[in-house]
């Protein structure tokens, strides 16, 4: 699933609980958290337009 196609909920769920994640997993995982971090930031979510915002 795409997570900026998440509600805002779930954006800031993931924003607040790090998730867990096997070594070789790391990787992805750690750019998955940062993505999640990024949307929560921007305020990106299923439910915004981004077009008002430039």
């Amino acid at each position: 699933m795409w997570i900026v196609n998440m509600s805002a909920t779930d954006i800031n769920k993931l924003f607040r609980h790090d998730i867990f994640y096997e070594d070789k997993d790391a990787h992805q995982a750690l750019w998955f958290q940062r993505v999640a971090c990024f949307c929560f930031y921007r305020g990106i979510h299923a439910g915004s337009s981004w077009l008002e915002k430039q």
